[in-house]
């Protein structure tokens, strides 16, 4: 298996450059495939092994329901992840079978912890291989007072801001984009602000 090195972000300050390993990934695998690599493995269908699956997911669903963290020898363990919204104070339904509580807790993703067997089998019979140069964090070289300044010309033309907008604006990746623009709307003196809650929130000059 192929892997490159990935340049890290200096939260420390350190000015030290460090790097991560991740895997690279030619293509993905579909579902059909993996039922008949797994169909050829054994005496079944693919179409009973696909049914068998759903059957075991529909069982997790049982359990993690019920707040219990499932064991799956051979796989591993799952368990719910719990998120929380920001700025959600009363109850509201965010879409169809995604219900959040009074303080915006709802569930974010399912946690997976594979089984140390399974890890192991993989450390013995992969064989790893680095490719490529260190892929360089991508940089931003304007300020953000600069990056500030487009926002308000944007908001001067159009009624409000949302974070994918912003992010095409001034280059951005996500995560910093929301972080930055938030950190606009608590600045009384910035021009900006927010409207709207959870999905539907989006900046606004204030």
């Amino acid at each position: 298996m192929e892997y490159t090195f990935h340049e890290m972000p200096d939260m420390a300050g350190t000015g030290k450059r460090k790097v991560y390993p991740k895997p690279f990934h030619c293509t993905r695998v579909e579902n059909d495939l993996v039922m008949k690599e797994v169909a050829s493995r054994t005496a079944y269908a693919a179409g009973a092994i696909e049914a068998l699956i759903g059957t075991l997911a529909e069982s997790l669903d049982s359990f993690l329901s019920l707040g219990h963290s499932v064991k799956v020898d051979g796989l591993g363990t799952f368990e719910i992840a719990l998120g929380m919204e920001d700025g959600k104070e009363a109850e509201e339904v965010k879409a169809e079978g995604e219900r959040y509580d009074t303080y915006g807790v709802y569930i974010k993703g399912i946690n997976f912890r594979p089984d140390p067997r399974w890890l192991e089998r993989l450390r013995k019979k992969v064989e790893l291989t680095k490719v490529g140069a260190v892929k360089q964090l991508h940089k931003v070289k304007s300020t953000p007072e600069e990056r500030l300044q487009k926002a308000l010309e944007y908001l001067n033309k159009y009624h409000f801001l949302r974070i994918d907008i912003y992010m095409f604006l001034t280059g951005l990746r996500r995560t910093a984009a929301r972080d930055e623009l938030h950190r606009f709307a608590a600045d009384p003196n910035s021009g900006i602000t927010t409207s709207g809650k959870g999905s539907q929130l989006v900046f606004v000059k204030s």
